[in-house]
C-alpha cells in the first residue's frame, strides 16, 4: 500500500528513519531538534493521500503492538499523530481537488490537451518503454506487451474523454488472477507520470490525468481501498456496539454540540437557528452511525460539498475533535472505542477542510504569479478599500458581538490603523506604523469567535460595495492567515 514511497537508496532510508525518530520524540513529549514546520514542505510534492496516511498509522500500530505496547497506549499514539495528517496530505489534496474541478468541466478538453488519439498513443509508447524495463511491474506486461499496450491505449483514451471504442472484457475480470496490488498500480501510475513529464506535459495536466484514471484502481485490484476495517471491527464487535449503540452515539453528539455553541474556537460555525441546528445534529448522528458499522443513512458524497464554502481550517477541525473526545468520555464511552472513533473522524478531515485549503493555496499562487497587489487592485485600489472600510465599521457599530471592542474616543484612530493594516495585507501601499498585531490585541479578550464575526462583517462590506464573490473569497482566505497573530496571546493563555 505504501511501499512505493519508501523505495529509496540506503542513505535516504537511513535519513528518513532518523527524522522519524526525532519527530516521534517531539510528538511524545521528549526533547528533539526536529522542526515541525518542515513537515508540510517535505511532503507537499508527493501524492500522499488520506488512504496512505491511514495505512502508515496501521503499520505504526502493528509495530507498537509487536513491541508489547498496550492497546490503550497504541490508540493514544494514533490520536497524537492525527493533527499531522494535513501537513502530510495537503499537497496531494490541493492538487487533486484543483484537477478534479478542471476534469468536471469535461474530459473532452483533457483528451484534446493530450493531443487526441494520436497523442495518447504516443504517450502509451513512451510509457511502455519505461514500464517494460521496470523490474517492479514488467513481468505483468511481458506476456503480450503489444496487445496489452494497445488494449490499454483504447481504454485509457475513452477514460480521458476520447471516443468510446473499447470492446474488451471488464477490467476487473482481466486482472482478477494477476495478483496486482496497490504497489503495482502505483508503480504503473508513476511510470505514466514519468512518461508525461518526458513528453513535456505541464504538472497541472498530469494531475488531471491521475484524477481521471484513479477510479480504475478499484476494478484493477478487485476491491475498494479502505484502511479502516481494523478500526471498525475489533474482537468480533463493530465500533457502534463498542461505542454503546445508537443511543450513546446520539447522546454524545448532543453533548458535543452543546459544547460547540459555547466554545469560542468553533462557536461561530454553530450559531444557527434551532431548526438548522437540529438538522445538523441529526445528519452528524447518521454519519457516525454509518461510519461505526451501523445502518448507512447518510450519503458520504454530500460531506465535501456541504462544507466546501465554509472557511473551516485544520484548527477548527481539531477543535471539533477535542470536543467530541470530551463528550464521549463524559458519556462513559470506552476509551479505546473513543480513540477508534476519533481515528475514523479524521478520515473526514479532507472533506471538511479541502475547500478552505484549496482556496488558500490558489490565493497564494495567484499572488505569486500576478503580484501581491492584484487583489488590492480588484478591490478598487485605495478608493475601493476606503469604501469597504467605511461600510465595515458601519456594520461593526451595529454588531453586538463586536462593537464593545470599538467604542470610545479612539474609534477613528482604530479605524485608521485597521484600514492601513488591511490595505498592506491585501497588497496595497500602506502607511501602517502600528504595533505588531499580537501586541495590539494583547489586552483585549478577543477569541476565535470575535475574529470570525469580524471577518463576516468584512465579507458583507466587500459585497455591499460591489466586490464579486471570487474577490471576496480570495480576500477572506488571505486575511485568515493573520488569525494566529491577532489571537497569539489568547492561544498562549
Amino acid at each position: 500500500r505504501v511501499k512505493s514511497f519508501f523505495e529509496k537508496n540506503k542513505a535516504k532510508v537511513s535519513s528518513i528513519k532518523k527524522k522519524l525518530v526525532h519527530f516521534f520524540s517531539l510528538q511524545f513529549g521528549g526533547t528533539s531538534t526536529y522542526d515541525i514546520d518542515d513537515v508540510r514542505a517535505m511532503h507537499y510534492g508527493y501524492n500522499i493521500s488520506d488512504y496512505h496516511f491511514d495505512c502508515l498509522l496501521d503499520i505504526i500500530a502493528a509495530a507498537l503492538e509487536e513491541q508489547g505496547v498496550k492497546k490503550k497506549d497504541v490508540a493514544e499514539v494514533l490520536i497524537l499523530l492525527q493533527p499531522i495528517r494535513a501537513d502530510v496530505t495537503t499537497g496531494f489534496t490541493v492538487r487533486m481537488e484543483v484537477a478534479r474541478k478542471n476534469v468536471e468541466k469535461g474530459k473532452d478538453q483533457l483528451f484534446k490537451r493530450l493531443g487526441g488519439t494520436d497523442g495518447i498513443a504516443g504517450l502509451m509508447d513512451a510509457l511502455y518503454k519505461i514500464a517494460l524495463v521496470d523490474n517492479r511491474i514488467k513481468d505483468l506486461l511481458l506476456r503480450d506487451p503489444e496487445r496489452i499496450k494497445n488494449g490499454q491505449a483504447v481504454y485509457i483514451t475513452e477514460m480521458l474523454g476520447g471516443p468510446k471504442q473499447y470492446k474488451g472484457r471488464e477490467i476487473s475480470a482481466i486482472h482478477k488472477d494477476l495478483g496486482i496490488n496497490d504497489y503495482h498500480f502505483d508503480c504503473y501510475i508513476g511510470d505514466l507520470n514519468r512518461a508525461m513529464m518526458g513528453a513535456g506535459h505541464p504538472e497541472s495536466l498530469i494531475d488531471e490525468v491521475l484524477v481521471a484514471l484513479e477510479p480504475i484502481r478499484a476494478d484493477v485490484l478487485g476491491h475498494s481501498r479502505d484502511a479502516m476495517d481494523g478500526v471498525v471491527m475489533k474482537d468480533g464487535q463493530c465500533l457502534l456496539d463498542r461505542f454503546g449503540g445508537d443511543q450513546n452515539v446520539e447522546a454524545t453528539v448532543e453533548n458535543m454540540f452543546d459544547r460547540c455553541v459555547e466554545d469560542s474556537r468553533v462557536r461561530f460555525h454553530f450559531e444557527r437557528a434551532k431548526a438548522k441546528q437540529r438538522q445538523i445534529r441529526r445528519k452528524f448522528c447518521n454519519y457516525l452511525t454509518g461510519c461505526f458499522g451501523g445502518q448507512v443513512t447518510y450519503d458520504i458524497a454530500e460531506l465535501r460539498p456541504a462544507h466546501y464554502n465554509g472557511n473551516i481550517t485544520d484548527y477548527h477541525f481539531d477543535a471539533m475533535v477535542d470536543l467530541f473526545k470530551a463528550a464521549a468520555l463524559h458519556m462513559g464511552v470506552d476509551q479505546v472505542a473513543m480513540y477508534d472513533a476519533v481515528i475514523l473522524l479524521n478520515r473526514s478531515r479532507a472533506d471538511i477542510t479541502t475547500g478552505c485549503a484549496v482556496r488558500m493555496e490558489l490565493a497564494k499562487k495567484k499572488n505569486q504569479l500576478e503580484g501581491a497587489d492584484q487583489l488590492f487592485q480588484r478591490l478598487g485600489g485605495l478608493e475601493g478599500m476606503m469604501a469597504v472600510m467605511d461600510r465595515q465599521f458601519e456594520c461593526i457599530e451595529r454588531d453586538k458581538r463586536l462593537n464593545m471592542f470599538f467604542e470610545g474616543t479612539k474609534m477613528q484612530a482604530i479605524k485608521r490603523s485597521v484600514t492601513d493594516y488591511l490595505i498592506m495585507t491585501l497588497g496595497g501601499p500602506s502607511d501602517y506604523i502600528g504595533r505588531p498585531l499580537s501586541q495590539a490585541h494583547a489586552v483585549l479578550q478577543i477569541t476565535d469567535y470575535h475574529f470570525d464575526c469580524f471577518m463576516q462583517d468584512l465579507q458583507r462590506a466587500m459585497r455591499d460595495v460591489g466586490s464579486d464573490g471570487e474577490t471576496v473569497d480570495e480576500a477572506t482566505v488571505v486575511l485568515e492567515l493573520i488569525r494566529k497573530n491577532v489571537l497569539k496571546v489568547h492561544y498562549g493563555n
